[in-house]
């Protein structure tokens, strides 16, 4: 009777225990309950136009156009470094123009531009109804 109870328990508790963990991975994707913030995460940012936007700052136009751009292209099924090459390209082009630059910039912006775009194209890939990450 004794190892017939224990047997029960064991298996009670693991099973207590796989649901516990599903519910709470379940919870935890979920796009209400997996960050206070998802919502926002998901909002689509100010669009980012030449004539609305602040001389001056290369870095922080980049930034704006690589979100804008970034939401623009967050249902494309295609690869996220291809996406980003593309956020890149556009972007750089229409700040260098707005900024007055001629194209060239050292290998720390270009570096810096890359993270900028990876990351905003990344956060709207993790919103629902995006297309999937994918590298490549």
């Amino acid at each position: 009777m004794t190892v017939i109870w224990k047997v029960t328990t064991l298996r009670g508790a693991k099973t207590a225990a796989i649901t516990a963990l599903m519910v709470g991975l379940l919870a935890g994707c979920h796009p209400a309950t997996a960050a206070p913030d998802a919502a926002a995460d998901c909002a689509a940012p100010t669009q980012w136009v030449e004539a609305s936007a602040a001389k001056g700052q290369p870095d922080a136009n980049f930034a704006a156009c690589a979100k804008d751009q970034a939401y623009q292209t967050r249902t494309l099924n295609v690869p996220v470094n291809s996406v980003v090459a593309g956020v890149v390209a556009q972007c750089e082009v229409r700040v260098d123009r707005f900024e007055g630059q001629n194209g060239i910039t050292d290998q720390a912006a270009d570096e810096r531009n890359i993270e900028t775009a990876k990351a905003a194209v990344t956060q709207y890939r993790q919103c629902p109804g995006s297309a999937p990450n994918s590298a490549g």
